[in-house]
């Protein structure tokens, strides 16, 4: 074809090349003013029914897969596949290590994402890969892919079996070079004509990555393809070219791929982003340079001989001194505000929540006190509160509104039934049974193997409780718990038999949790004082009088939360109370430059500007103020207004009604909308699942919510019965959700492939799905005129991604624009609608105290 020629609407520009499966030219689509790819058939492959049946299969394998690192397919038209127009060079080695590492981990998420959806690429090399000028990999031409589906129902047809049904070998006569380049690429099992499965393209990946590093192939084998072909059959590949500065765990990476037997080789190409996410170790070369970490190794050695010898102390004598210090527990992550830390029943390790910002996922982190570093289980994602079981083998936790379980042995997480989003303590009995507080009510049980939770104690219905939360249990099986008040004045911890209705005891009066330590003690906060007293276990009462034991003791903001835990055997671990965050809702132009401060600083943790851009909706602590609050700030006068005290929980999404006149947010566990001109509020909803807001629908007929934190979201009808439907049937926790401007499409992010990434999709239906983010991405936000959308990268950098959803979802490369100063897990920036300028809740102090504190043989303190 020639220049000015037309396929349908779009009108040819030039030709880029031509392959064994058609020529394929630049284009302009004429009704969208794009430039695009478009791959015609010659015509006489178009006269072959074989070759044609190929050709639309190449175009309902590439419509299936729609990910960044894959070139798109727009649609078929004459005969032609119209596709994305992929700028850029294919990658050729040598390259310095970091880049062929970030190479590597795009291929590899492109194919996982193919090989997820049955689809093996059969024909991976360099020239079917292309690297954008701004650095994003992206794989071309499945014209030989394969779908599982398709090659189990047909056969033979499929042309898996026989080497003369590759379109690569029928190549030779016209394109040597590439048959060559092609064959050079393929697996051995492939080259002997043998079906192949997902391990051909692993093989492929292997040779790939090897020839980036190195700028040779391990397996040349002449200048024709049947040399060629003979080398892949028959030779081993020669890895010593990588060199002694290949960092150890890219070459073991590179070496499970290329084994010869299929079932040797790495069985999944996901895996291999945990070989390149491996922290990088010495490589030969670089290994003389250990004396520079030998402080830190001198210093787990230390470690270890105290915790030693502390432990020995313990067991042979009674008189031991307690031995104090501080433990770091985010070696490669950082923990939540108020994050949980609980030693294990022997004491010999740690379990602390984390948040890792590389995977921007919050998880389950364990420290063996012997130990420099902290080892997360990745399959704990959202993980709060966490509790171990009795053996010390698994950990318990709460998570996406259930209560969950994880051996620390296989990382292997599994769910044990419904719980509240957060929960509030658990305790893990020695018969198997889990006790834990949903967060309002009584307590529940369950079976550590999973089941139907049922009531274990019952609330007093002749008193103001609101729920019993907190439990441990004691030596004889009975269970210690807090029960809460709406006056925390008349909490109280108590102690009863398992079993709904059953008499209970008074411990003591407290308005904060207790813990029971072997072989007698009470430990309790009050004030930020942490206090033991010998419980008298038959008729529990504590006898002694209040002794300290720690000051400083954080004290959390739900119902009678503190941050200490204690072991079996004597190990104390507490965290101690931090200097109050401090946030300035301030404006920003796009290349990140500070233009003025709106409103005095505060502890914030979420903002929303009104859609006039009148007001900024906030919530948290402010000075002079003890609890959370509903805030208005002016963003002309940077004046501020207490809408409500009431807001219970500082996570609380305050969301705007699109006239800018109320604003919906959680107040004491309902749905309510306040009026920012006088301060009332009426209740939308009393429907616990969407009792949080994420965002309010353009024409004012829905609400998003969520019981809280990472539970599957749904619709509120703000029309008719006021039904609440469920949105998403996955389920994979969804969060940060956002209406379009012209509430056609939702934008939210998700965790469903072990990061979490911005997606946008129709509304109601939720089809036509497409990721946006590449390596990351939360909180996405929309321009006002929905051309526009933004979110934020794990490290902080705010992105920009030009969006049309005219016809489907088309959207460009995101860009970065600067990088945000904020904390972690909430809504902390907004745009304006014109999408110059930003506002972000800066934050200015943050003293989330890194460490714990760890006390070995702590009882002996109390007897100075």
């Amino acid at each position: 074809m020639s220049p000015q020629e037309s396929i349908g609407h779009y009108r040819i520009v030039s030709k880029l090349g031509e392959g064994g499966m058609g020529a394929v030219y630049r284009a302009t689509d004429t009704k969208l003013n794009r430039d695009v790819a478009i791959k015609v058939l010659p015509e006489a492959f178009r006269r072959d029914t074989s070759r044609m049946r190929r050709f639309e299969r190449e175009a309902r394998v590439l419509a299936s897969l729609n990910h960044p690192n894959i070139a798109a397919i727009y649609g078929i038209e004459q005969g032609a596949i119209v596709m994305e127009l992929v700028e850029g060079q294919s990658p050729a080695g040598p390259l310095p290590v970091v880049t062929v590492i970030h190479y590597a981990r795009q291929i590899a998420t492109g194919l996982e994402a193919a090989h997820e959806k049955g689809v093996v690429h059969r024909d991976l090399k360099p020239a079917n890969i292309k690297v954008t000028p701004d650095g994003v990999v992206k794989l071309l031409d499945f014209g030989l892919a394969k779908a599982r589906e398709e090659n189990e129902s047909s056969g033979a047809a499929a042309g898996g079996a026989s080497p003369t049904m590759s379109p690569t070998l029928s190549l030779a006569a016209t394109e040597a070079g590439t048959v060559l380049g092609t064959a050079a690429y393929m697996s051995p099992e492939q080259a002997r004509g043998k079906t192949v499965d997902h391990r051909a393209d692993i093989w492929a990946y292997g040779i790939i990555i090897y020839e980036l590093l190195t700028g040779r192939h391990p397996l040349r084998g002449g200048e024709t393809v049947n040399d060629t072909l003979a080398a892949v059959i028959l030779k081993e590949p020669d890895l010593s070219a990588l060199g002694p500065d290949t960092p150890p765990h890219l070459s073991r990476l590179i070496e499970r791929c290329l084994r010869r037997d299929p079932k040797q080789r790495l069985r999944d190409i996901g895996d291999a982003r945990i070989f390149l996410d491996e922290p990088q170790e010495l490589s030969p070369r670089r290994a003389s340079s250990l004396g520079r970490w030998a402080p830190w190794a001198i210093s787990a050695v230390l470690l270890a001989l105290l915790v030693a010898t502390a432990t020995r102390s313990r067991s042979t004598s009674s008189e031991a001194e307690a031995v104090r210090f501080t433990l770091s527990v985010n070696e490669g992550a950082i923990p939540t505000e108020a994050a949980e830390t609980v030693p294990s029943p022997d004491g010999s390790a740690i379990v602390t929540v984390t948040f890792n910002r590389k995977l921007g996922k919050q998880l389950l982190g364990v420290r063996n006190l012997r130990s420099l570093t902290i080892r997360e289980l990745e399959q704990t994602e959202g993980a709060r509160r966490p509790f171990w079981s009795p053996d010390g083998t698994s950990i318990g936790y709460f998570a996406d509104g259930k209560l969950k379980s994880v051996s620390v042995a296989t990382r292997v997480a599994k769910t044990l039934c419904d719980a509240s989003v957060v929960g509030e303590g658990a305790a893990w009995g020695r018969d198997g049974t889990i006790v834990f507080a949903p967060g309002s009510g009584p307590l529940m049980q369950v079976r550590s193997a999973g089941g139907m939770a049922t009531p274990v104690t019952s609330i007093d219905s002749t008193s103001s409780e609101s729920g019993h939360v907190w439990p441990v249990f004691l030596p004889d099986g009975r269970i210690l718990y807090l029960a809460t008040n709406a006056d925390a004045s008349k909490n109280g911890v108590y102690a009863q038999e398992p079993g709904e209705g059953r008499p209970r005891t008074l411990v003591m009066k407290n308005s904060r949790r207790a813990a029971f330590a072997p072989p007698h003690y009470l430990l309790y906060t009050r004030d930020g004082t942490l206090f033991a007293r010998t419980l008298d276990l038959e008729t529990l009462h504590a006898r002694s009088e209040p002794v300290r034991v720690a000051e400083n003791v954080l004290e959390g903001d739900r119902r009678g939360a503190s941050s200490f835990a204690v072991s079996e055997n004597g190990v104390l671990v507490y965290r101690e109370k931090s200097t109050p965050t401090t946030h300035q809702v301030s404006w920003y132009d796009r290349r990140g430059n500070r233009l003025k401060a709106v409103g005095p600083p505060g502890g914030f943790t979420n903002i929303r500007l009104s859609p006039d851009e009148k007001n900024v909706a906030v919530t948290g602590l402010s000075a002079g103020r003890k609890s959370p609050c509903l805030w208005l700030l002016s963003v002309e006068s940077g004046g501020m207004q207490c809408l409500t005290p009431e807001v219970r929980w500082q996570a609380a999404l305050p969301v705007w009604s699109a006239d800018s006149k109320g604003v919906a947010v959680a107040l004491d566990g309902e749905l309510h909308s306040v009026n920012i001109a006088t301060g009332t509020s009426q209740v939308l909803s009393r429907e616990t699942d969407v009792t949080y807001p994420y965002d309010w629908s353009p024409d004012g007929k829905y609400i998003i919510g969520t019981p809280g934190g990472g539970a599957r979201p749904t619709v509120l009808w703000l029309e008719g019965d006021r039904r609440v439907t469920s949105l998403f049937a996955s389920r994979v926790a969804v969060r940060g959700i956002r209406f379009s401007p012209d509430g056609k499409w939702l934008s939210y992010f998700l965790n469903d492939s072990g990061q979490d990434q911005v997606y946008v999709a129709a509304f109601p239906s939720m089809d036509q799905k497409r990721q946006i983010s590449t390596s990351g991405g939360t909180y996405p936000v929309w321009r006002k005129d929905g051309r526009e959308l933004y979110f934020v990268t794990p490290d902080s950098t705010l992105m920009a991604a030009d969006i049309r959803t005219d016809h489907g979802i088309e959207v460009s490369f995101p860009k970065p624009l600067f990088k945000l100063n904020i904390t972690i897990n909430t809504d902390q920036y907004d745009a304006s609608p014109d999408g110059s300028r930003f506002l972000v809740s800066d934050l200015l102090t943050d003293d989330p105290r890194r460490e714990v504190t760890v006390v070995l043989n702590w009882p002996s303190e109390l007897k100075k």
